[in-house]
């Protein structure tokens, strides 16, 4: 996967200065579209026979393998957004295709799969729904209320904020050392944290954070990171929102 998937708005993208990502990350879109349906590598000419789509799943591997799983899935829910009112999409996936695409604000109107059949994409968008629910990641639902303050507990970070191959739970966790956005009634957006995994220090933004976590989900060797990382990182290194450590930005 070359291109990173770019989740949010034009305008958004012209305000944080990433046009250009923005741009390409549409243009891939329309090459997964362009995949799936193409007479050659389409699902038609290598994942379908027999009425049976995609059988043992390697066709589906394919195309995450080569576009990522978040533009596999952004190109299916928006399939599914751009004729909703098709009576042949099964409810669990008119509800995950209307989640997902809440929290992605691109509106690429031509990064949908207009040349499958609505049955067809239901059955693969019921596929990528099983696989990415397989990764087990955390979500809001393991969080506390928004309101309460972040700084020095463990944060759970949004995992579409990290690159794929950190698409994995234990890299959601992290120790919220310092930053104004740490303040929910702050207006600064920077939270200084710790990865309790591998202990990676970065800065990222607020809205990039899903939120407190709640103590009774904390893993047994999050649990013994968590108390290692208290008993010995001094409290001088980040003061007033100003982060002193330096930044490994590699999930990004």
């Amino acid at each position: 996967m070359a291109v990173e998937f770019y989740r949010y708005s034009y305008r958004t993208a012209e305000h944080d200065g990433d046009v250009e990502e923005y741009r390409a990350s549409r243009d891939e879109n329309r090459r997964c579209m362009e995949f799936i349906q193409n007479p050659q590598t389409g699902l038609y000419a290598n994942a379908y026979k027999d009425n049976v789509v995609d059988k043992d799943g390697a066709y589906l591997d394919k195309c995450i393998s080569e576009f990522g799983m978040q533009r596999m899935m952004f190109v299916i829910a928006n399939t599914v957004k751009m004729s909703k009112h098709d009576g042949r999409w099964s409810p669990e996936v008119k509800e995950w295709a209307k989640d997902f695409m809440t929290s992605h604000t691109s509106e690429y109107a031509d990064g949908y799969l207009s040349q499958i059949h609505t049955g067809v994409v239901n059955i693969l968008a019921e596929k990528i729904i099983k696989k990415y629910n397989d990764l087990n990641l955390f979500s809001r639902k393991h969080c506390m209320d928004e309101s309460v303050d972040m700084e020095g507990k463990v944060i759970v970070l949004n995992h579409m904020s990290m690159k794929e191959e950190y698409w994995k739970p234990e890299y959601q966790l992290w120790l919220a050392t310092g930053g104004f956005g740490c303040s929910p009634t702050a207006s600064g957006r920077a939270v200084y944290a710790t990865c309790l995994y591998d202990g990676e220090h970065s800065r990222w933004n607020r809205e990039k954070v899903l939120g407190v976590f709640k103590d009774d989900y904390l893993p047994d060797w999050a649990r013994e990171k968590l108390e290692e990382l208290q008993n010995t990182e001094p409290e001088e290194e980040q003061t007033g929102g100003i982060n002193l450590y330096p930044q490994n930005q590699a999930k990004r």
